[in-house]
């Protein structure tokens, strides 16, 4: 079965919310390591908002500046930095160790 491109926007709502957070919080660390795993914290406790084309793109954006969404990212994304903030896994391999 053919289908068009598809992706969960909400990726690209947490690493934006990251990168405008990131300044205020200048001792958490934000190494790819500590970003990805900030971004798998938030994007588990967030629901998939996915779109496949152009014109969900923009309703999905447009839905993007609705207070209750925004907040639902900020909070998500607070909570994994202050998770990876306590405790960064950067100097660990990949199993953690």
């Amino acid at each position: 079965m053919k289908h068009l491109p598809f992706k969960n926007y909400m990726e690209d709502a947490v690493g934006y919310m990251l990168e405008r957070l990131a300044p205020q919080y200048p001792d958490i660390c934000m190494c790819d390591r500590c970003c990805t795993d900030m971004m798998m914290i938030a994007l588990n406790n967030l629901p998939p908002r996915y779109v496949s084309t152009h014109k969900g793109d923009v309703l999905k954006r447009v839905e993007g500046m609705e207070l209750q969404y925004e907040v639902e990212v900020l909070t998500e994304t607070l909570r994994a930095m202050q998770i990876v903030g306590r405790k960064p896994h950067h100097g660990r391999n990949e199993e953690g160790i």
